[in-house]
């Protein structure tokens, strides 16, 4: 879907980075609940659907599948936060904390719906992808090879990228403060003990790279979602 070479070069190493690391969290993070590990492998595939999105075979790839896998995912976030067995104010923390994932698993589910829709379309029809009904083909040197055509979807579109803009930046600052605010280490062992509220140094810094991940992985899908408008 990217046109521009260093555009989609650029976000595919970002998303492989980010699936790498979701992986990573996914198999090693054994202290932490279930839940949390599997938080971490759903984005990992996340991160390798929006890598394969990038370039044009991806567009080949099952759409069906992929958006009951996403807004599956993007109800147990939710779930998974209203199940949690604490009380009313620690399970609206949870939630609170839980929507951004589901926004941006849903709003995956929605672009791979769009883009699938709008090539069963032109296949139907007996179109090409310049004709293709609710997208546009790009002129030589745009930045993607198709845009949305609809204006409700590419409103849509806009909206869901000025969220993940949000969530990007909500993320990225909480990142930067939990890395600020991390107890240091000195061969291992804390330099000042542990936090002030007895954080671990090892958990704060996981917890700052997390945030970081998140942020990151926003910031690249709410430019896809420029992208297609």
């Amino acid at each position: 879907m990217i046109a521009a070479t260093g555009l989609r070069w650029i976000l595919t190493l970002l998303f492989c980075a980010l699936a790498a690391h979701g992986l990573w969290r996914a198999l090693t993070a054994r202290s932490r609940p279930w839940t949390a590990r599997l938080a971490h492998a759903l984005h990992a595939v996340m991160a390798l659907a929006m890598f394969a999105m990038a370039w044009s075979w991806g567009m080949d790839l099952p759409g069906t599948p992929q958006v009951v896998f996403f807004s599956v995912a993007a109800a147990w976030f939710v779930t998974a936060a209203l199940a949690l067995p604490n009380g009313p104010g620690s399970r609206a923390r949870a939630l609170v904390d839980a929507l951004p994932h589901a926004v941006m698993t849903g709003a995956m589910a929605w672009m791979v719906a769009a883009m699938s829709s709008a090539m069963s379309m032109g296949a139907t029809g007996g179109g090409h992808a310049h004709d293709m009904p609710g997208m546009d083909m790009s002129a030589p040197g745009a930045t993607a090879t198709m845009t949305l055509d609809g204006t409700a979807d590419r409103w849509s579109a806009a909206l869901l990228a000025l969220l993940l803009l949000v969530f990007a930046l909500w993320w990225l600052a909480r990142g930067f403060d939990t890395g600020r605010l991390a107890p240091r280490t000195t061969n291992g062992t804390a330099s000042g003990g542990a936090g002030p509220s007895g954080t671990n140094p090892s958990s704060a810094v996981h917890a700052a790279w997390d945030l970081g991940c998140h942020g990151l992985m926003a910031l690249g899908m709410a430019v896809m979602f420029v992208v297609m408008v």
